[in-house]
């Protein structure tokens, strides 16, 4: 048998009854059984949060909430499956998993306690209905297909609630005998099951990095990812010109991109097919009859001819500026700074210190409780502690970066000239990264500078050389 390809469907491609129809025929173009990774259809994840963020004020929305989610998908299996037999069962399978959501939501009302694990286990419900429908629509195509639960397949994390890391070793071990068949299998993406047999979920655009080990797994051919992009731009085109398609991309590159704000990728989602070799393809459901990759990432090394490859920009990620003499000299400061956000699992981003400064990169979301977390600690050292949020974080990644003659000169002046205060910037923390940080007002303004000399200027003055 040859190898397995596994498919990754989005929550932003799976929407109504023709975003179903187009993964019908996106099946029709492979000549193997894939393994279908999906995510819930867009907005069912927000329904089912709300629902547990109000349930103890609140207990009546579930009716609502629940409601809502049913009517949406039976319209889409009224509409799409034809046979009568096969649409109940599909309608009474739906109606069987929500009844489990809803019991499980009413025993947290009566008690009135919302577990830590409660959030995790209810969130997942969102991609299992959608393989629910969608084994529905294929059985009435006569598409053969099977449901692969994570937590029945042995996808084994490490057990942290929210945003847990995938065990690859162990998973690798059970996966595998449970994709036998040629038939295609259908798998809820976003969650994994730790060695408690507790439900966690991969953190936010989480389905990327689950399909990405189970391509690893499996030892896939490929990691086909079905979008409703063209793949990797140079820039976002809500805040650039004329943006140009990037056609292929580095496993570095792609994992810099997607950590550092690109929203094509799970920043994860490179870690397990960069072991085992997998190329990653990027496609837009809207051209699924072409059948062309419009981004693949593998690990051919690739440079640009201007060096860069695209600008990005990340908007969660402030700025906690300690300050105080010696501080960046004096031994084991860092170490204790860091050893306590590490045991209330803030994570650090970057670090960049001088003799008077340590300045830690960290989520906004997270920044005032590391802030509490280092005031308590009353080092003797800090004479100034400073929160900053109303900043962004701009990466301009490309393979070749800090060998690259000028480049980083290129990107800096493009900010400097145009009146941008630089706050804080960082070159050669990886060959394939350059980033900066600006005023968060400035950051629309930076990324079109960035984005014109290095990606527009060249062509322009070509284009007028030739003219005259």
């Amino acid at each position: 048998m040859s190898k397995k390809i596994v498919l990754k469907i989005g929550g932003s491609v799976l929407k109504n009854q023709d975003s179903v129809q187009k993964i019908i025929n996106i099946l029709k173009s492979y000549e193997q059984k894939p393994v279908i990774v999906v995510s819930a259809f867009l907005g069912i994840t927000d329904k089912l949060k709300e629902s547990l963020e109000n349930l103890l004020s609140e207990e009546s929305s579930l009716n609502r909430i629940f409601e809502e989610i049913l009517h949406f998908k039976s319209s889409i299996i009224i509409e799409l499956i034809d046979n009568d037999k096969i649409r109940q069962n599909t309608l009474d399978e739906l109606n069987k998993e929500l009844r489990n959501l809803r019991q499980y939501l009413q025993g947290i009302y009566y008690i009135r306690y919302i577990p830590e694990k409660a959030h995790d286990y209810v969130l997942s419900f969102g991609e299992k209905l959608s393989v629910i429908l969608l084994k529905g629509v294929f059985a009435d195509k006569n598409i053969a297909s099977e449901i692969v639960y994570p937590e029945k397949a042995g996808l084994v994390t490490d057990g942290i609630f929210g945003n847990a890391s995938i065990d690859l070793i162990a998973a690798k071990k059970q996966v595998p005998i449970n994709f036998t068949k040629d038939i295609v299998y259908l798998v809820p993406g976003f969650y994994g099951v730790s060695k408690k047999s507790e439900l966690t979920l991969l953190g936010r655009g989480g389905t990327d990095y689950s399909a990405a080990a189970f391509a690893y797994c499996l030892d896939a051919e490929s990691l086909d990812i079905w979008k409703d992009v063209n793949g990797f731009m140079s820039g976002d085109p809500k805040h650039v010109n004329n943006p140009q398609r990037i056609k292929h991309l580095t496993y570095s590159e792609a994992a810099e991109l997607a950590y550092f704000g690109a929203g094509i990728l799970h920043p994860r989602t490179v870690e397990p097919v960069r072991l085992a070799n997998i190329p990653i393809r990027l496609f837009n459901i809207n051209n699924a009859d072409k059948k062309t990759a419009q981004t693949i990432i593998d690990n051919n090394i690739s440079i640009h001819p201007e060096v860069s490859k695209s600008v990005t920009v990340d908007k969660n990620t402030g700025i906690l500026k300690l300050q105080g003499p010696g501080v960046g000299y004096i031994p084991g400061i860092l170490s204790e700074i860091t050893k306590e956000l590490h045991l209330h699992n803030i994570n650090i981003n970057s670090v960049i210190t001088s003799q008077i400064a340590i300045n830690l990169l960290i989520d906004k979301d997270i920044i005032d409780k590391a802030y509490q977390l280092i005031s308590k600690l009353n080092l003797q050292v800090l004479t100034n502690i400073i929160v900053k949020k109303d900043v962004s974080l701009i990466a301009v990644v490309g393979n070749g970066m800090t060998e690259a003659y000028g480049v980083a000169a290129r990107i800096l002046s493009a900010v400097s000239e145009h009146g941008i205060n630089i706050q804080l910037s960082s070159i050669g923390a990886s060959d394939a990264v350059t980033y900066l940080i600006v005023d968060e007002k400035d950051t629309n303004k930076a990324l079109t500078e960035i984005h014109y000399t290095l990606f527009e200027k060249n062509a322009k003055q070509e284009i007028n050389s030739y003219l005259n």
